[in-house]
C-alpha cells in the first residue's frame, strides 16, 4: 500500500496522475479480490496512516466499498477529517462527508477544517460546472448533521471572536432555524460582530422569513407529505418530487398541515436532502429551514 499511494496528486501533470490512477485501479481490484487476507491489513492502515494525503480518502473508499458497517463509516469519518486536502477531489470528500453526517455521525471538525481551508471551493461538473464556495460547503458538512452536533460546534466557533470564520459560522447558525439554535442566537452578545453580521442577526431575530399559511382549502394533504418524506428519507424521491412539481408554494401547505410534533421529521428530511451536497440541495434546505422556523416561531 505504501508504494502503491506514494505519490502527492497536487505536484503531478495529468499524464503522471493517469499512471497513477492505473496503479490504484490495479490495487482496489487485487484487494478485492483477497479481501479476506488484505482487510485487517487495510484497517490498520487506515487506523495508523503512513500518509495524510490521498490514501485517507481512497483506502477508506476502498473499505467502505466492502463493509458498510457503522465501524467503517466512523474509521472513513476519521480518514477523511484527518487528510490533506491539497492532494483529494474536494468534491468527494465533502460529499461523502455529508452523507456521513446525514448517517448520524459528527463531521464538526471536517466541517472546521473547511471553513479555515484557503482553497475551499471545488466545481460539479454534473450541474453544469456549479461551483460551491466556501460557505455553501459548509452548509453541505453541518447541516447534514444532527443539529444537536451542529449547534454545538457553530456555537463555539461563532464565540471565538478572534476566529476569522466566525460569521460563516455564525450564518449556517442562523440557517439552522431550530429552537435550540435560536436561544443561542437570542443570547448572543453581537458587539464584536461586524455591521453587516449585526444587522443580519437583529433582522433574523425581529423579523424571521416564516412562510404564510394557505388561506382556503390546502393542497395537499398532511398524508401525503408524510408519505414523501418518508420515502425520501427511504432512497425514493420520486413522491416528493411530484408534489414539488405540481405544488410550487408547496411550502404554504406544509406549515398548514404540519404540527410542532412533526418537527424531528422535517429536520431529518432536511439533513437528508442536503447531503447531496447540490445547488438543488441548497434550495431546499433554505425551503425546510423556513418551514422548521415558522412551525418554530408559533410555539416558541
Amino acid at each position: 500500500m505504501q508504494a502503491t499511494y506514494n505519490f502527492k496528486p497536487s505536484q503531478l501533470s495529468a499524464p503522471e496522475q493517469a499512471i497513477h490512477a492505473a496503479a490504484l485501479d490495479t490495487f482496489w481490484n487485487t484487494f478485492k479480490a483477497e479481501r479476506r487476507r488484505w482487510l485487517p491489513c487495510l484497517r490498520a492502515a487506515l487506523t495508523t496512516p503512513l500518509d495524510s494525503g490521498l490514501f485517507l480518502v481512497d483506502a477508506s473508499n476502498l473499505l467502505l466499498s466492502i463493509d458498510s458497517s457503522p465501524s467503517a463509516k466512523a474509521l472513513q469519518v476519521r480518514a477523511y477529517t484527518s487528510a490533506r486536502l491539497d492532494d483529494v477531489d474536494l468534491g468527494v470528500w465533502v460529499g461523502t462527508l455529508a452523507q456521513r453526517g446525514a448517517d448520524g455521525f459528527d463531521v464538526s471538525a471536517a466541517g472546521d477544517r473547511w471553513l479555515h481551508y484557503p482553497n475551499a471551493h471545488y466545481y460539479l461538473p454534473e450541474h453544469g460546472a456549479y461551483e460551491v464556495k466556501r460557505l455553501e460547503g459548509a452548509l453541505y458538512l453541518f447541516g447534514s448533521m444532527p443539529e444537536s452536533l451542529a449547534t454545538p460546534a457553530l456555537l463555539r466557533l461563532v464565540m471565538s471572536s478572534r476566529d476569522r470564520s466566525r460569521e460563516d459560522a455564525l450564518y449556517l447558525l442562523m440557517s439552522q432555524m431550530t429552537p435550540e439554535a435560536l436561544r443561542a442566537l437570542r443570547a448572543l452578545s453581537p458587539t464584536t460582530l461586524s455591521d453587516t453580521a449585526r444587522a443580519a442577526l437583529r433582522r433574523f431575530l425581529t423579523a424571521p422569513p416564516l412562510f404564510e399559511r394557505r388561506s382556503g382549502r390546502p393542497l395537499t394533504t398532511c398524508a401525503e407529505f408524510l408519505t414523501a418524506f418518508h420515502s425520501l428519507l427511504a432512497g425514493d424521491w420520486d413522491p416528493f418530487l411530484a408534489i414539488a412539481d405540481r405544488v410550487p408554494d408547496g411550502e404554504r401547505d406544509v406549515v398548514t398541515v404540519m404540527r410542532s410534533e412533526d418537527l424531528p421529521l422535517l429536520r431529518e428530511v432536511r439533513r437528508r436532502i442536503i447531503a447531496a451536497a447540490n445547488q438543488h440541495a441548497s434550495d431546499y434546505y433554505a425551503s425546510f429551514s423556513r418551514i422548521i422556523l415558522t412551525l418554530t416561531w408559533q410555539t416558541d
